[in-house]
């Protein structure tokens, strides 16, 4: 599930991470908790953090605890250095920080990392 106020910003990641995984877009926090609420379980979780509802995220990322949510929940914001967020990924199994923009290939990459998605299914998912 990709989170994200800013259309740009939902068609980046999903031209990044279509191939890899199937995507449901949220426009935002409320979005996202209506789909889940509805029995939408997403694989992962990538939240924008730049956005309006900056605040909102902190009770949405409490609200995946409380649903027993157990993916892994990527928060990416313009606000990350880069070197720190790559740091804080290392050091959870379940949070993991991106740094905006990223590098191409690197929103694909860890979220194959964070789902242990192999080589093989990457490439019949490509197909």
């Amino acid at each position: 599930m990709v989170v994200s106020e800013s259309p740009l910003l939902r068609l980046a990641m999903g031209r990044e991470l279509a191939p890899v995984v199937g995507l449901i877009h949220a426009t935002g926090i409320a979005s996202a908790i209506r789909r889940l609420e509805m029995g939408v379980v997403p694989a992962a979780v990538v939240v924008v953090l730049d956005s309006a509802e900056r605040g909102a995220a902190h009770d949405f990322l409490a609200r995946l605890v409380e649903m027993d949510f157990a993916g892994p929940r990527i928060l990416v914001s313009s606000r990350f250095c880069p070197e720190l967020a790559e740091a804080f990924g290392g050091s959870c199994l379940t949070h993991f920080a991106l740094a905006r923009p990223w590098r191409p290939g690197a929103m694909r990459s860890m979220v194959e990392s964070a789902l242990g998605l192999s080589a093989p299914l990457r490439v019949a998912a490509g197909r």
